[in-house]
């Protein structure tokens, strides 16, 4: 058996490098979940407003990755979880249920992963400081966001209030971002 002659291979100059932007653009894939929850709300917002049919809704925007004993604190749950399988607001078209989920206004919040996964429904929020300024006519929804938006594993929580119709998204205490199907009206 002849011997084959080694392989020379190319002398590189230039150091290797590998692009992780890619990578990085996904660890920010929650900036499009929270534009997404924001829209889903506005639509809704919109839809119940026209019809003059109440509708109030509390979403959660956080990094419930990995809790604890699947536990989260300061969360419990109002009887039994509606989310009784895999749902997402990060998917190109929002599902039927996903819509059906946000326009029950039932009790309690929404709870969203960063990811988009909705992990819970029906939940009781308690809140740290009660104390929170929120907007003169605002409920107990808004003083609970206005609270839980300053937890450090959430990242933002969204309102739609049952008596204005007013979308608000909040961080750190505070509304950052709003709608109101009512300014629509007047274009």
């Amino acid at each position: 058996m002849k011997q084959e002659d080694p392989i020379e291979l190319p002398i590189m100059s230039a150091p290797v490098s590998t692009d992780f932007s890619f990578q990085f653009n996904i660890a920010r894939e929650y900036q499009k979940v929270e534009k997404k929850i924001f829209g889903l709300l506005c639509d809704t917002s919109e839809k119940f407003f026209k019809k003059n049919k109440k509708i109030g809704v509390l979403v959660v925007l956080g990094v419930f990755d990995m809790p604890k004993d699947f536990v989260i604190s300061g969360m419990r749950q109002i009887g039994v979880n509606p989310i009784q399988k895999y749902l997402s607001v990060a998917t190109t078209l929002i599902s039927d249920d996903v819509r059906e989920l946000f326009e029950n206004g039932s009790d309690g919040a929404i709870i969203v992963n960063r990811s988009g996964q909705i992990i819970g429904g029906k939940i009781y929020l308690t809140v740290d400081s009660p104390s929170s300024e929120v907007p003169e006519g605002c409920g107990t929804r808004h003083i609970s966001a206005a609270s839980f938006s300053q937890r450090e594993d959430v990242i933002s929580v969204f309102t739609l209030s049952e008596e204005t119709y007013v979308v608000r998204a909040w961080k750190d205490g505070e509304y950052v971002d709003q709608f109101s199907p009512e300014d629509l009206d007047r274009d």
